[in-house]
């Protein structure tokens, strides 16, 4: 009997029969969701907040017999987050002062001032968009294990806007008589070439279902526009002498790429919960593809380079076959 009871002393209960001590990382994050339930919110069965959740995130097509058993590929908690950017921050820090020290800005030419004033300030509207989209898939997080991977890319987009906006600083200072600072939003919203992202964006801030706002953003905005303005613009900038901006761009790839990890592993677990997903996220692919590809050839003609555009596509493609699914027009669609 004592050795039973001392059994049942080492059991984590929450997780069932995991059969070994839960990790760290699933301890800080296993169960925290509070809002599944008849009721989600501690409020009368008719608030508004519970309507929502019941409509747009319970209502949704997709079906999982347990959301937790769903595993952030690289583990991240709180902690390790918060480690691990304050060593990239200091990078990026030390990068800005030593390229402010050598006047990196006041020697950049006529051309690369272009570039950045078209392709590269103008983002922070795009990524602001995108940080709103990460919060809302991580508020209506079906479990705790995805919503603290939408969290934590919420604070890289917040990360990427705040550094955004720091170059535009500087480059305003560096360069008064280029409207650094003051263009940007009438090139958000008018330049051709950036209107594929603004109609994306905000069609996609009103794709309430969860299912849906899943694959607008996570498999269609974020991936191409990533593929676009960060790994081909770093490229980019690389080639054209930008090398402050491209080593802050590199930076940013990297969370950019765990983005993409968490995004696939979410794929093979949908459709490995229930074969009826693959249907359904193909349903939702099908009706925005045609986003991403407007997306690619435009981010091509930002950049003024044509093999951006299938780079983009070919890397979206791969994101996509995680899951089984194929964007329409190609052969294998």
């Amino acid at each position: 009997m004592a050795q039973q009871r001392a059994t049942r002393l080492r059991t984590w209960s929450a997780f069932g029969d995991l059969g070994r001590r839960p990790s760290e990382y699933e301890v800080l994050t296993h169960g925290m969701n509070h809002t599944m339930g008849a009721t989600p919110l501690e409020l009368p069965p008719d608030a508004h907040g519970n309507r929502w959740l019941r409509e747009h995130r319970d209502g949704m097509a997709l079906t999982v017999p347990d959301w937790d058993a769903f595993r952030d590929p690289d583990r991240v908690t709180y902690g390790s987050y918060v480690a691990m950017q304050d060593d990239r921050e200091t990078y990026v820090e030390g990068l800005l002062e030593r390229f402010d020290k050598e006047q990196h800005d006041e020697r950049l030419t006529a051309g690369r001032l272009d570039l950045l004033a078209l392709a590269v300030t103008p983002a922070r509207y795009l990524v602001h968009g995108q940080q709103m989209l990460s919060a809302y898939l991580q508020q209506l997080a079906p479990g705790s294990y995805i919503a603290t991977c939408a969290a934590f890319q919420t604070a890289d987009q917040l990360r990427r806007v705040q550094l955004l906006a720091y170059r535009t600083t500087q480059l305003s200072r560096a360069h008064p008589d280029r409207a650094f600072g003051i263009a940007e939003r009438t090139t958000w919203e008018h330049h051709p070439d950036w209107q594929p992202f603004r109609q994306a964006v905000e069609e996609a801030l009103v794709a309430y279902d969860w299912d849906l706002a899943l694959v607008a953003f996570q498999l269609v905005l974020k991936p191409v526009a990533d593929a676009v303005l960060l790994h081909g613009l770093a490229r980019r900038l690389d080639t054209v002498g930008a090398p402050l901006d491209s080593l802050i761009t590199d930076d940013l790839v990297l969370d950019a790429q765990r983005a993409a990890r968490w995004t696939r592993a979410l794929l093979t677990f949908l459709t490995d919960a229930d074969p009826g997903n693959r249907a359904v996220l193909q349903g939702h692919l099908d009706t925005w593809a045609a986003h991403g590809t407007a997306m690619a050839a435009a981010g091509a003609r930002l950049l003024g380079t044509s093999d951006i555009e299938a780079t983009a596509l070919s890397t979206w493609d791969e994101l996509l076959a995680a899951g089984g699914l194929t964007r329409p027009g190609t052969p294998s669609a």
